[in-house]
């Protein structure tokens, strides 16, 4: 199982208000990291439009400075 997912700041998810808002934009938060699990090695299109809603969603006009990329965790 793949994570396709962005990096946060660990202090950013100690706040609860912070992730709410990630689980209320559909995403699950692993280690320091929030995305989606994927069950291949290729995300589709879908997953991808997804993920990059969900953070312009939650970081707007901020959002270029978290790229988004597949980890193995």
């Amino acid at each position: 199982m793949k994570f396709l997912a962005t990096k946060v700041k660990q202090y950013w998810l100690t706040s609860s208000l912070n992730v709410n808002k990630v689980k209320n934009a559909g995403l699950i938060i692993k280690e320091s990291f929030i995305g989606i699990e994927i069950p291949d090695d290729k995300p589709t299109g879908e997953q991808y439009t997804i993920v990059s809603s969900a953070i312009e969603k939650l970081f707007g006009e901020n959002k270029q400075a978290f790229p988004i990329r597949l980890l193995d965790l």
